[in-house]
């Protein structure tokens, strides 16, 4: 096995640690919301190509520049006062109610975290 497979593996296995530390940034910024764990990760369907689906659901309807500016403001949190790695494969998925129902349908399986 490469060590950029072994790499990759060590940092997807703490996929719960690295989800806790992007929930504690989304309470900091947006107390209301609810963060969950998508797609293959919540499925236990993990491969080196993998990354951890975290979709948090804002309560409020955000334009295009206002998910951008939340979605960095989430992941700067998190790493400056959570110490999530720079590197951490996490891909956040960033809607509002209306627009995550789609992603609870498609989804086989959902972790909620807060």
């Amino acid at each position: 096995m490469s060590s950029w497979v072994k790499f990759r593996f060590s940092h997807l296995r703490r996929w719960k640690e690295y989800t806790e530390k992007v929930a504690k940034a989304v309470r900091d910024l947006e107390p209301n919301a609810e963060v969950y764990v998508i797609g293959g990760v919540a499925e236990d369907r993990i491969t080196v190509l993998s990354d951890i689906d975290i979709l948090i659901v804002i309560k409020r309807k955000l334009n295009n520049k206002e998910r951008k500016r939340l979605r960095v403001e989430i992941l700067l949190r998190a790493m400056d006062a959570y110490e999530l790695p720079f590197d951490a494969p996490v891909e956040i998925h960033l809607e509002n109610e209306d627009e995550a129902k789609r992603f609870f349908e498609l989804s086989k399986k959902v972790i909620r975290i807060s």
